[in-house]
Formats: C-alpha cells, structure tokens, sequence
C-alpha cells in the first residue's frame, strides 16, 4: 500500500499527487493535520512524504517529476 502524507494547500504535495496519478498508482492520502496519529505513527517529520508500506521504502519532499517519478518507478511496481 502507498500512502502520501500532506496538508491542504501544499504545493508540492500536489505535485506528487500528480505524479502519482499519473503512472497510474492507487494511494492513500492521509492530511497530517487531521489524522495527526497516523503521521506520528509513521514518524512523518514533512510533507509530503510518500510511504510504501510494504518494502518500507520512503520518499519526502518534491524533489521534481522526474525524481519522484524514478522513486515510484523504482519502489512501487
């Protein structure tokens, strides 16, 4: 499972909602500061921070597109 940590009106957290979308990858979305338990669970420090839960891997913050598509490619199929 992915789950995208954010919070409303962060840019680049939308930026990865993008990227994620488009190459087709289902996630969660979890605002931290409506679900603090969840971010503080994960030990979520910023947004946004990308998890796949089941290889632990871990991206935070917008590096770029092609940066955050790299990570997905290489993290999510």
């Amino acid at each position: 499972m992915i789950i995208k940590f954010m919070t409303e009106g962060c840019a680049p957290c939308r930026a990865v909602s993008q990227v994620l979308d488009l190459c087709g990858i289902e996630y969660e979305e979890v605002n931290i500061a409506k679900d603090i338990t969840r971010a503080v669970e994960h030990r979520i420090r910023s947004v946004p921070t990308i998890i796949n839960t089941e290889t632990g891997a871990t991206l935070t913050g917008f590096s770029g597109i092609y940066q955050t598509e790299e990570w997905i490619n290489e993290h999510c199929h």
